[in-house]
């Protein structure tokens, strides 16, 4: 006869079988606590990851909302406005992790700000100069000219609040705010596509897209900023035009060297690809594109981003104190990147024959052929994503514009060859996602021997 307290039926019973997990859960909590770099990507993780299962949650709202050419006129604002936004604070905001003190880190932050303030002005003064017969030749559809103005308005405001996400964010990597980083990226993963819906429905068109694309892409900059900041409010005395003059000039080749070549850098990436496509080809494809990017690509650009502001966190402290660190970290991050890229790539490919036209409605049924098309290109770079920024913390400068120059080049000759050689419209893609995957693999092999001559 059995005792009554070993029971099944008996709650005390089971109890062992409600502890065996939490024991497991305050192992793992403990483990991550001794390796703060794992703790810190796993918070950064998961806001992204929850901001991107909202966002790829609505995806078929909008698709049914708006049509591809909708989606491809927010892929040419958008890729105009990522090349630009680069010359926001002409990369002083890379140097908020390397700066020596918290007084320094506080001067460079002002720096930013009077950078990003001047930019924006200068921006918006080119916006509305350019004539209009040039926007209607190179934007996708038919547009006349109230909405020219609207969209170059639209533009100036997403320079701005772009930019001063930036900064925020990477005054939030130097003081380690990983959570509230978290907590930003799960609110632009609810705000922008909540917005385009309203929108949407509203009847606002592609202006919808844009202006929801704006709020995703800048919610929380300003509660980012506050929520570091607030604990240091001491520190806003200590700026001084004298010292922002100082450390401007210090960190000079970051605006000088730097900022043109993240312009060059972005505009070799896929933002040049939406420009050609629509222009060459059709916004529709372009839309297609851009659909197959962010239900694919995004997901691990998300996950790659939010590794990089943990790399370039740790990176710009062991870059000159520990190499080796830095060395075993690199080749961390890019061999589980590699792994996590391509699993999820190729299961995309081999789900979205029967999924795309299900989930997203049968107009999106051709974006398949684009997604295969662009693959090789998106596992290459998603690779490199989360270690981008090497060079940069090595004060690599002038190799990386060369690098970025260079990516440049090779992609304009492959859309020269595409065009000339009238290449529909899948080749030319896949071509140009080849060309990306050989400059990615280069750059790789490049951050590799720059972190090996450091040891040295």
């Amino acid at each position: 006869m059995h005792d009554a307290a070993e029971t099944p039926d008996n709650p005390a019973a089971r109890l062992p079988l409600i502890a065996i997990p939490l024991a497991r859960l305050r192992q793992a909590h403990a483990a991550l606590s001794r390796r703060p770099f794992l703790k810190n990507v796993s918070i950064m993780l998961t806001g992204a990851a929850a901001g991107q299962c909202v966002s790829v949650a609505l995806a078929p709202v909008l698709t049914r909302i708006y049509s591809p050419q909708q989606f491809g006129v927010l892929s040419v604002y958008t890729a105009v406005l990522s090349i630009l936004v680069v010359l926001g604070s002409l990369r002083y905001e890379l140097t908020l992790p390397l700066a020596n003190s918290e007084e320094d880190a506080i001067n460079l932050v002002a720096v930013c700000g009077c950078t990003l303030l001047g930019m924006t002005t200068l921006i918006g003064i080119l916006a509305f100069a350019v004539p209009e017969s040039l926007v209607k030749d190179i934007w996708p559809t038919p547009i006349y000219w109230l909405r020219v103005n609207v969209y170059c308005g639209l533009l100036v405001l997403g320079f701005f609040c772009l930019g001063a996400y930036y900064i925020a964010l990477y005054l939030a990597t130097r003081q380690g705010a990983f959570r509230a980083i978290a907590r930003t990226r799960v609110n632009q993963g609810v705000a922008g596509p909540l917005t385009q819906i309203g929108l949407g429905l509203g009847g606002a068109g592609a202006p919808g897209l844009v202006i929801g694309s704006i709020l995703g892409q800048s919610v929380g900059t300003f509660g980012l900023v506050y929520r570091v900041l607030n604990e240091r409010r001491q520190l806003l005395r200590g700026i001084s035009w004298q010292r922002m003059r100082a450390l401007a000039w210090r960190y000079r080749r970051f605006p000088m060297i730097a900022s043109w070549a993240a312009l060059i850098d972005t505009a070799g990436g896929n933002q040049l690809l939406f420009l050609m496509v629509s222009t060459v080809y059709s916004a529709r494809i372009a839309g297609f594109i851009f659909l197959a990017d962010r239900v694919v690509a995004r997901p691990l650009t998300l996950i790659g981003t939010s590794i990089l502001q943990v790399f370039v966190g740790e990176a710009g402290r062991t870059a000159s104190s520990d190499p080796a660190k830095l060395q075993a970290r690199f080749y961390q991050v890019t061999s589980r990147q590699f792994l996590l890229a391509a699993v999820w790539i190729l299961l995309c490919n081999v789900a979205a024959t029967a999924l795309f036209p299900t989930i997203f409605g049968a107009d999106w049924s051709d974006a398949v052929i684009y997604l295969r098309a662009m693959s090789i290109g998106y596992l290459a770079q998603l690779v490199v994503m989360p270690v981008f920024h090497t060079l940069q913390i090595l004060e690599k400068q002038a190799l990386a514009a060369a690098w970025q120059l260079g990516r440049l080049l090779l992609i304009l000759s492959v859309f020269a060859v595409s065009i000339h050689e009238n290449l529909t419209a899948p080749w030319a893609v896949f071509s140009y996602s080849a060309a990306q995957a050989l400059s990615s693999a280069l750059l790789f092999a490049i951050m590799a021997r720059e972190i090996q001559r450091l040891q040295r």
